[in-house]
Order: structure tokens, then C-alpha cells, then sequence
């Protein structure tokens, strides 16, 4: 009788399983187009749940018609195979803009957004961050961290990045963002740090990063502070510095703090780093820290040491005290003219090193305004180089004029265990849009690619919610419905039989046999797939 039991059990597994993949067959013969936005989609923010690695939340600056820019984001709870709905975050005052989006999450799975949101003449608005409990489906109340006039004329709400504490240490939950002067405001102008002892809710006073000694200095018009929270709670942040009085020449400098954000102490990172000269070129600059090794940080930035604009790194294995030599990552011809920018990089919970970027290898020309891919390289944890460059997008990229602009001064990169999800703005569609891609990096080649950004998703009707015995649902293409746990665990599907690609179909699931509590409604349709939370009585 046992062994008659275990056989059943194995085949209607095995048949809840083939169901599935007939689902996933049917969703998937046409290509998902996730992204047709109208005109104008940058900056994407993408961040990755400790706790489920399969969960990713992806925010960005994008416009909304006949309004200002607004910050807007978006989950997959399946490692990118459906997406939710697009959440726009309103304005916290009419005719402001958004800008800068940054993600975090928390040790026990929050998702984190800080933004900026403000109005330019006359000049108004402030650095927010509002926190989601649902995984980024919606966003609870925005917290002011530092508004525009705080520092007088300064204006500090350009770049708020976010870090949180994860230790589990005396002060693990604790949250910092740094942010600089806005780009409109002249020299001289200084970093800024503001933390929060509890867990977002309020926000201490600003203080300077800098100090005697470890200025930024009078000459550069935004010097922005990359931070980052080591596994052992220490916070970091790096800054550019140039001021002849403390070196002849410029500088990145590191501090470092271990008691929380109350006090800092500071070492020099680079000296005298060959400078890009080439004003459109984005130069911005990432520090991470080893999640394996409290000691071990990487610095990724943009530099001309070999010749020409490269990608390149320098690590350090003492907790940001010394630094080894610069490598550069990118493997095409040193000086070959060909420019690399736009660069990020984030480490695997393993210790491997991931980096991406724009580059420019293959194109006809020289310089920034030139035709581009999204290329990347991964440095595994038990070695000493960088892989062989790989394509991350899947073709070559005719310049924008769009790109000389503001909007599009960073892109993003996760990794989790061996797979790598990137985020980037592209104007292959003759519009900047941000797009998607995920890839096993034991084999890598481009592929997965999907934008992400939507104004006119595909649509789906459903309910009841909450619900205690079933829930229907009707979508154009429906062609399966499947029920998952918080665990990302399919516990329910449902086929529908001969979808047409724009037949309004409809399907009913039955949960009454499920336990109380939240669950994930996934609809997949030939359109495109997407996810609802659904709360079982």
C-alpha cells in the first residue's frame, strides 16, 4: 500500500508538473513584449530579495503622459518569468518630478525605495523613502530623509542611494543614504550621510561625509558618495576628492564607520586615476562588499588609466584600509578608441564578482556618441581574474540622441548564486527603454531579454480577493493560471484550452482545499504574463 501511495503521489507530481510546462509552452510561443513605453523610461534600480532569490523588484524614472517624470516600479516572484502590474509613486506635491530611484532590502524581506522628488524654479522638494511589506506591490508612506533647502543653497537630493544594515549585529536594520548637491548647483560642494535608527520610520539630521583632511574639495561640481554595508555591519562610503592643499593630486577616498554612522574614519583608495575627459560619458562608480569576507571590497569605476575610457577595478582585503593595484575588466584591445561606461557591479552571496556595462567594442566609431551593446564579466569566487567578456544584450545599438542627455546615468546588476539579472536603458526601439536580462553565467549568451517598462501592460480582471473557495480570472490570451506560495511554490493550475492570441478568455481556480494566508496569482497569456497577490480566508 506504501509503495502503491508513493507511485500515485509521484505521478500526479509528475503531472502537475507537465501541466505546468504545457502552461509555460502555450504563454510563451509568441515573444513577451513587457516594454512600450511611449517616449522615455532610465535610471533602473534593480534589487534582489536575501530570503527568496527568485523575487526582484526593478524601479526606474519614467514618464507618464501629459505629466512630470515619476518613479515607477515592478516584481517578478518567479526570477523574471511574469511581471507584475507597472506601480507608479505619486508626486509628493503637484508639478514635482522624480528622479534617481535606489532599492534595498531588509534581513526579514522589506523592500526599500529611496527617490528624489522635487520642482525646479522656484526650486522645492525632497529625498524620500517609503518601504513595501508585500514585496514591492505597493509602497506604504513616503519619509522625508534631507529636502532641498536643508544646506541652504546646496540643494542635496541628487543621488540618494540606500543601504541597510543586514548583519544581524548591534546595529543591523540601521539604514543609510548619502546624496550630493544637484547638478544645476556650482562648486564647491560636499557629500552628505543621513542614517535612521528605526528601520525607516525617521530620519536623523544631515551631516557632511567629509571632513579636515578628507574634503571633497572646491572643484568638483558632484562629488557623489558610493556606500555600501559590509556583512559585519561596518558602513562604507567612497568619494572623489580634489584639493591641492591635502594632494597635488585628484583622489578617491573611503570612509568607514563600525559603529553605526557616528563616527567615521578615513584612507585613501586611489590617487592621481586617469580622468575621462568626455562630458556625455557616464562616469558613475560602485563600491560592494564581499557578503563571504567582511574584509573584502571591490571598486568599480570608469577611468582612462590604459587608454581609453575602460572599465576597471581595485579591491581591498583589509575592510577598506589598503588597496591592491587596478585591473581593467573589459577584455577588447587596450587603446583601441573603443569607450566602455555606464558600469555597476554587485557580488553573489557566494563571493562571486559580477560587472556590467556599456561598451562600444564593435561599433564603426569612436567616442560616446556611437553605436553600443550591454556587455559583462563575472569573477568567481575562486579565482583571481575577471571571465572573458560576454554579451548581455542581444544586438548592436544605433546612438540616440536621447542619451546625451540626462535620465540614463546608470544601469544595474544582481547576481544570485550563478545566474546574473541586468537592468539597462536601450533605444533600440528608437525610445529609451529599460529592459531585462537574465542568464546562467556557467553559459552565458544573450538571450532572456525582455523590457520591463510599461505604459500599456497587458491587462487581467479577477476575484474575488479575498477569496475562500475559488477565484476566477479573464485576460486576452489567457492560456493558464497558477497559484504559487510566499516561497515562490506552485500549489495550484489551471489550462485553458485553445487560447487565441486576443480571445478574452477566462478560467477559474479552485483554493478552498489551501491553507489561510497570502498567496501569487500568476495569469499567463500570449501578450505577456502577470502576478497578483491573492489573500485566501
Amino acid at each position: 500500500m506504501a509503495d502503491f501511495t508513493r507511485a500515485g503521489t509521484a505521478f500526479m507530481r509528475e503531472g502537475f508538473l507537465m501541466v505546468l510546462l504545457v502552461c509555460r509552452l502555450l504563454a510563451s510561443a509568441q515573444n513577451v513584449n513587457l516594454s512600450q513605453g511611449l517616449s522615455f523610461d532610465g535610471e533602473p534600480y534593480l534589487a534582489v530579495d536575501p530570503l527568496n532569490q527568485q523575487h526582484l523588484v526593478v524601479a526606474w524614472m519614467g514618464y507618464i503622459p501629459y505629466q512630470q517624470l515619476a518613479i515607477k516600479t515592478i516584481v517578478t516572484f518567479n526570477a523574471g518569468r511574469s511581471w507584475s502590474q507597472v506601480q507608479s509613486i505619486p508626486h509628493a506635491s503637484a508639478g514635482f518630478t522624480s528622479a534617481d530611484p535606489s532599492l534595498a532590502f531588509d534581513a526579514a524581506g522589506n523592500i526599500f525605495l529611496a527617490y528624489v522628488d522635487y520642482r525646479k524654479n522656484p526650486d522645492s522638494g525632497a529625498v524620500y523613502v517609503m518601504k513595501s511589506s508585500d514585496g514591492g506591490l505597493s509602497w506604504g508612506q513616503r519619509k522625508k530623509v534631507i529636502a532641498a533647502w536643508d544646506d541652504g543653497i546646496k540643494q542635496p537630493i541628487d543621488r540618494p542611494w540606500l543601504s541597510i544594515d543586514r548583519s544581524g549585529g548591534a546595529f543591523s536594520g540601521r539604514m543609510y543614504v548619502t546624496t550630493k548637491p544637484a547638478p544645476w548647483v556650482l562648486p564647491p560642494n560636499r557629500p552628505y550621510f543621513i542614517r535612521s535608527k528605526d528601520s525607516g520610520q525617521s530620519w536623523e539630521g544631515w551631516r557632511y561625509i567629509d571632513t579636515l583632511n578628507w574634503m571633497a574639495g572646491p572643484y568638483i561640481a558632484g562629488p557623489m558618495a558610493a556606500p555600501e554595508t559590509g556583512s559585519n555591519g561596518m558602513f562604507y562610503a567612497i568619494y572623489p576628492s580634489y584639493d591641492p592643499s591635502q594632494s597635488l593630486l585628484p583622489r578617491f577616498i573611503i570612509a568607514r564607520s563600525a559603529d553605526g554612522g557616528s563616527s567615521f574614519n578615513y584612507h585613501q583608495v586611489i590617487s592621481g586615476a586617469a580622468g575621462v575627459t568626455d562630458t556625455l560619458a557616464k562616469k558613475g562608480y560602485r563600491l560592494v562588499a564581499d557578503p563571504t569576507d567582511e574584509s573584502h571590497l571591490a571598486f568599480i569605476r570608469i577611468s582612462a588609466m590604459f587608454g581609453d575610457p575602460d572599465v576597471v577595478m581595485t579591491e581591498s582585503g583589509d575592510g577598506g584600509i589598503s588597496w591592491h593595484d587596478t585591473t581593467r575588466v573589459n577584455d577588447d584591445p587596450a587603446g583601441n578608441g573603443r569607450m566602455q561606461e555606464l558600469a555597476w557591479a554587485g557580488f553573489s552571496s557566494k563571493g562571486d564578482l559580477v560587472s556590467a556595462w556599456r561598451d562600444r567594442r564593435h561599433a564603426p566609431d569612436t567616442g560616446y556618441a556611437t553605436s553600443y551593446e550591454i556587455y559583462g564579466a563575472v569573477r568567481w569566487h575562486d579565482s583571481l581574474h575577471f571571465s572573458p567578456n560576454f554579451r548581455i544584450s542581444d544586438t548592436l545599438v544605433a546612438f540616440n540622441q536621447v542619451l546625451k542627455g540626462k535620465g540614463n546615468d546608470f544601469m544595474n546588476v544582481v547576481m544570485a548564486d550563478d545566474t546574473m539579472s541586468a537592468v539597462w536603458g536601450d533605444t533600440r526601439d528608437g525610445k529609451l527603454n529599460i529592459w531585462f536580462d537574465r542568464t546562467d553565467l556557467h553559459h552565458p549568451h544573450p538571450g532572456g531579454i525582455g523590457p520591463v517598462a510599461s505604459e500599456t501592460p497587458p491587462w487581467l480582471s479577477y476575484g474575488p480577493n479575498p477569496a475562500a473557495d475559488r477565484i476566477w480570472a479573464e485576460a486576452p490570451g489567457l492560456a493558464c493560471l497558477v497559484l504559487y506560495d510566499l516561497k515562490g511554490n506552485p500549489v495550484r493550475t489551471v489550462s485553458v484550452a485553445n487560447p487565441g492570441p486576443d480571445t478574452v478568455n477566462s478560467s477559474t481556480i479552485e483554493i478552498s482545499g489551501l491553507p489561510p494566508g497570502e498567496y501569487l496569482l500568476e495569469a499567463l497569456t500570449a501578450r505577456g504574463n502577470l502576478v497578483q497577490k491573492i489573500i485566501k480566508n
